[in-house]
């Protein structure tokens, strides 16, 4: 059995990309990973006690590049007490060092980052039936992901469940109340297209409904994901359902979002490096890219994306080794 610690970045309006990615863990594995991400980031980030606080990496990652806090109030007082006196000696060489081991940790152990990458100006979500670009991008993002992951699974001839951050209170009181068939019905999604949660609910049932006449009962015959081949968009490998966690009780969700971030922050420095200059001594150093190179090389780091292919969309996998946007 692998666990599949998942996380997205880039669904904000203000960035252009959007990814959808996690870890792979055999379960035999899962133990061993933890203890030493808890001494990389004791060592790095100055956490002592992970279940007294949580790694918020992007908050970290703008203090020491851009000395810059937390906005909300809460979040300001929160980052000030709990955040702050551990990083207040840490440097920009720190983050290099902490990332890098991470990299290094997951290729030496064997647990692959795969994530789907999606270019949210693309043309094909023009032509969504469901008529909402930010519907389409979250769908595809997470089909490319579950696509992905259920083709590692294959290889290995093992089951994978889902390991996701809690997002329930994401999705409004009004809409909690329903049966799962309403929530993720056409009517509900084009009416809530920024709920992401429900999409990927929808997308999940969609790419299970082959092997449940309950989810043929729930699902419409129409999927908010089409791919060129009808049956390659079913999961063969995952389990029905998703497991829900705090992430602050789950460091490797918290490991996976550090690494979405992370290759977020390049693709968009590679995208449009004169808007994102200020991320240019970061996405430009040489112990990074070099180490990215290398995971790519070795298969640990796996890129999915959608390409339209004579008027139809089909997954790609990146070479094995790593393309810069624009090259």
């Amino acid at each position: 059995m692998y666990l599949i610690y998942t996380d997205e970045t880039g669904t904000n309006k203000n960035s252009k990309i959007s990814l959808y990615g996690g870890l792979v863990v055999h379960e035999s594995k899962v133990l061993k990973f933890e203890m030493q991400i808890i001494e990389i980031i004791q060592e790095f980030l100055g956490v002592s006690n992970m279940l007294e606080a949580e790694v918020h990496f992007t908050e970290i990652f703008n203090y020491i590049y851009f000395n810059k806090k937390p906005s909300k109030p809460n979040k300001l007082e929160f980052f000030n007490k709990s955040i702050l006196p551990l990083i207040k000696d840490k440097n920009k060489k720190d983050i290099v060092n902490f990332i890098n081991e991470l990299f290094q940790l997951i290729s030496k152990i064997d647990i692959p980052f795969i994530f789907s990458f999606i270019n949210k100006n693309d043309e094909f979500h023009k032509n969504h039936y469901l008529g909402e670009k930010e519907i389409s991008f979250n769908a595809y993002a997470f089909k490319a992901f579950i696509n992905g992951v259920d083709r590692y699974l294959s290889k290995k001839q093992e089951m994978g469940l889902l390991v996701a951050d809690d997002f329930y209170n994401q999705i409004p009181k009004r809409l909690q109340k329903l049966s799962i068939k309403e929530l993720i019905s056409d009517e509900v999604i084009k009416k809530n297209p920024h709920i992401k949660e429900i999409i990927y609910k929808r997308v999940l049932a969609e790419s299970l409904v082959w092997k449940s006449s309950h989810l043929k009962e729930i699902v419409s015959s129409n999927s908010i994901a089409p791919l060129k081949y009808k049956f390659e968009s079913n999961s063969f490998n995952l389990l029905d359902n998703i497991n829900f966690v705090s992430s602050k009780d789950s460091i490797i969700n918290q490991i996976a979002d550090i690494l979405l971030y992370v290759i977020r922050k390049i693709k968009e420095y590679e995208l449009d490096r004169e808007l994102y200059k200020s991320l240019k001594e970061f996405c430009e150093n040489e112990d990074i890219k070099q180490s990215i190179e290398f995971l790519y090389s070795m298969k640990t780091i796996q890129e999915v994306k959608i390409i339209l292919n004579n008027s139809k969309l089909e997954i790609e996998f990146l070479p094995e080794r790593y393309i810069p946007l624009g090259y």
